[in-house]
């Protein structure tokens, strides 16, 4: 009896097993896939078209402005002078006196009668003795007095306005280019066709520099160059592989040693900050998203306003078909 009751025990115990175990699948929450997934789904098109809607946004924004005329001087735009300059600063500094100096100096050579020549004579004697230490009952030289700090405020900060100035004027064209800057990353796009991380980190580069640093105003006349630097640069930084530089070159239509010169000039324009996590693309990618949608909303608006003041306006007489 014992064993039939232990044996419908197992049996029972078997059967609510997989009953239980289902149970228990069926009742865990489901994965929910994260949101950011969006950005790996995003094609190279797309991204294409996100930074050129950014860019032609700089552009109206900001104008037709000038770049800085170039100084008298030549000057260095890689910026190997920098410490040159500051190097002859300093020693300009340390020659010339300072005003209690050049004072006293005057003060010295000017002619004094003959009954004070004595007397001064004794005085300096006087308070140079006291000054003086004396150690074993040997008189020692004063020290020298030390030479301050060196610091580069005001005025002497005008070497690093210098540089960044040339460093600007390396991406205006004399004449603004024929073509605008959609067409221009099209055809980038299509011989040289590049990742989508490489197009919104080329945005995001452009934003830091115009929008949140100040470093440099897009406008129709450096915009091109601008973004071929910063398609080269964010290409090197990101991926593994990149283009010839040839290619690149004759793609964008500049000379290799000009596309040389851009390079440099945008890693010292972007503090040479060029590595972007994953975290900062997406984020930047939804912005360029939200403002995206932003102008095709304004832009269905103002077309839907135009509509309507061309069918109140229509001559009298013409019916609508």
């Amino acid at each position: 009896m014992t064993d039939c009751a232990s044996l419908t025990t197992t049996t029972q115990t078997r059967l609510l097993q997989p009953t239980l175990q289902l149970h228990q699948a069926t009742t865990k929450a489901p994965s929910i896939p994260p949101i950011d997934q969006d950005f790996a789904r995003l094609a190279a098109s797309e991204a294409l078209r996100l930074l050129s809607a950014s860019l032609e946004t700089l552009v109206h924004v900001t104008g037709d402005i000038p770049p800085t005329p170039p100084p008298r001087s030549p000057t260095d735009p890689q910026m190997s002078g920098l410490q040159a300059e500051k190097d002859i600063i300093a020693r300009s500094r340390r020659s010339s006196p300072a005003p209690g100096k050049a004072d006293a100096r005057i003060h010295y050579n000017k002619p004094r009668p003959q009954d004070q020549i004595g007397d001064a004579s004794v005085d300096r004697s006087r308070k140079a003795n006291t000054q003086q230490p004396e150690i074993d009952g040997v008189r020692l030289k004063s020290p020298s007095p030390r030479a301050p700090e060196h610091v580069i405020i005001s005025g002497d900060s005008h070497p690093l306005n210098t540089q960044h100035s040339a460093i600007t004027r390396k991406f205006y064209s004399k004449l603004e280019p024929p073509i605008t800057i959609t067409q221009y990353l099209l055809r980038l796009h299509q011989f040289c066709p590049m990742s989508t991380a490489v197009y919104i980190a080329t945005s995001l580069y452009i934003h830091r520099l115009a929008v949140e640093q100040c470093a440099i105003h897009v406008t129709k006349r450096n915009v091109h160059r601008l973004v071929l630097a910063g398609l080269r640069v964010a290409t090197k930084a990101l991926e593994d592989l990149a283009y010839p530089h040839s290619k690149v070159a004759k793609v964008g239509g500049v000379s290799e040693a000009e596309l040389a010169r851009l390079e440099i000039s945008f890693c010292f324009l972007a503090g040479f900050e060029l590595v972007i996590g994953e975290e900062m693309l997406r984020t930047h990618c939804d912005v360029l998203k939200e403002k995206s949608d932003e102008a095709t909303k304004q832009q269905k608006g103002s077309d839907e306003k135009v509509l309507e003041l061309r069918m109140a306006n229509k001559p009298n007489g013409v019916q609508e078909s």
